[in-house]
């Protein structure tokens, strides 16, 4: 941590702006950088130029905030918003990541954090946000913690945030408005007010007490896994871990793990594998909504519970070793200590010979291709406009 020496900065011609923008609690760095520059009546483009004119600010992930290329930039916000540096600590990516020791870089996108995937300034997949919350022209604002991939509703007006306009389907891009739009709560690509919701569904009350429950853990810098306090990384490591064990078992409701989240109170049957199979944080909002659901069931089941099903189903420590890059989270070794381990079996070089793709893995690709397909015609029509 860092204190700006606001008469000593290296920028020293930086002083708070004209029309005062201040930082709100909760909010993104990318939600501040547009406000401020269209309440200047300039593009963010042209506000960051002025500032920082050696670094193409949007092509990269504002929230992550810019300490992992030069510091001197939140120095400079810092004056920008008349607030101390130490208001930013807690309002960027960096923070989440130093907790969950996630290593940082200008373009890897974090983990637990929902992907902008930026083309230069473009964005192929749209900005989370709340359409509820961008009704009122002057009070929207993005929230940081919209961000985060468990984050799937609005904790203030319970509605399911969104990444699409709901009048043109484009993604919601806040870097690309023009001064001419006036608010962030604007379509780049249509200019209609982003409050209309695509969908009329409201989250199950299931959904939002996991929510609470992950905000809680976020906030305190721990949970509680099997009865026992846990660090936040432990915690966020024990959820992904389920995640990973639910879809293994929706992948074959009748093999081992379809069994064990069976016999767990889990209804394999009225559920499905997310389409295209990516990584959690890649899935939109209504599929990361089920494997949520079923994860925050996973959080209540006891340790006695986990070890009487697990044996019963003969599964053990080799069992959860499903890849090799499969790590047993340290929350989960009250159970994962008290099932057997079968020595490990040497196999013999399997043959080279082409064998077809099952079904399963052909249609995973193919929604890949669809979701490519639609990121590109979507960058196509933004050229064009």
């Amino acid at each position: 941590m860092f204190k700006t020496n606001q008469g000593a900065t290296q920028n020293y011609w930086v002083k708070p702006l004209t029309f005062a923008t201040p930082f709100l609690y909760g909010e993104s760095l990318t939600s501040w950088l547009v406000r401020a520059a269209l309440k200047h009546g300039c593009s963010p483009l042209t506000f960051t130029y002025y500032y920082w004119p050696q670094y193409r600010i949007w092509t990269y992930d504002a929230d992550k905030g810019f300490n992992h290329f030069d510091e001197q930039i939140i120095s400079d916000i810092a004056v920008l918003t008349g607030h101390n540096v130490d208001t930013f600590d807690d309002q960027i990516l960096i923070d989440f990541s130093k907790d969950t020791s996630v290593v940082l870089d200008k373009k890897t996108p974090l983990q637990w954090t929902a992907p902008l995937s930026k083309r230069n300034r473009y964005s192929r997949l749209g900005y989370p946000y709340c359409p509820d919350c961008m009704e009122d022209d002057k009070e929207a604002y993005l929230k940081l913690q919209w961000r985060f991939t468990w984050s799937v509703c609005c904790a203030k007006h319970k509605t399911f945030l969104q990444v699409d306009c709901g009048h043109c389907n484009q993604p919601y891009q806040p870097q690309l408005l023009s001064p001419e739009q006036q608010f962030i709560n604007r379509c780049h690509a249509c200019y209609d007010k982003l409050d209309q919701a695509i969908s009329g569904i409201k989250p199950s009350e299931t959904l939002y007490e996991f929510q609470k429950l992950a905000d809680q853990a976020f906030f305190s810098k721990q949970g509680i896994v099997l009865g026992q306090v846990v660090s936040m990384c432990q915690w966020f490591e024990y959820l992904l871990f389920l995640i990973n064990l639910i879809r293994r078992g929706l992948k074959n409701p009748n093999y081992m793990f379809g069994k064990l989240i069976a016999a767990l109170g889990i209804d394999t049957t009225t559920l499905s594998l997310p389409k295209t199979a990516l990584r959690f944080d890649y899935l939109p909002v209504d599929e990361r909504t089920v494997l949520l659901e079923c994860a925050y069931h996973l959080l209540q089941v006891d340790t006695d519970n986990w070890i009487k099903v697990c044996l019963d189903l003969d599964i053990t420590q080799n069992s959860f070793q499903w890849s090799k890059s499969t790590i047993t989270p340290k929350a989960f070794s009250d159970v994962y200590d008290q099932l057997h381990r079968v020595p490990t079996r040497r196999y013999e070089v399997q043959s080279e010979d082409i064998k077809p793709a099952s079904p399963e893995v052909v249609m995973a690709s193919w929604n890949r291709l669809k979701r490519k397909m639609q990121m590109r015609e979507n960058y196509d029509k933004h050229k064009k406009s």
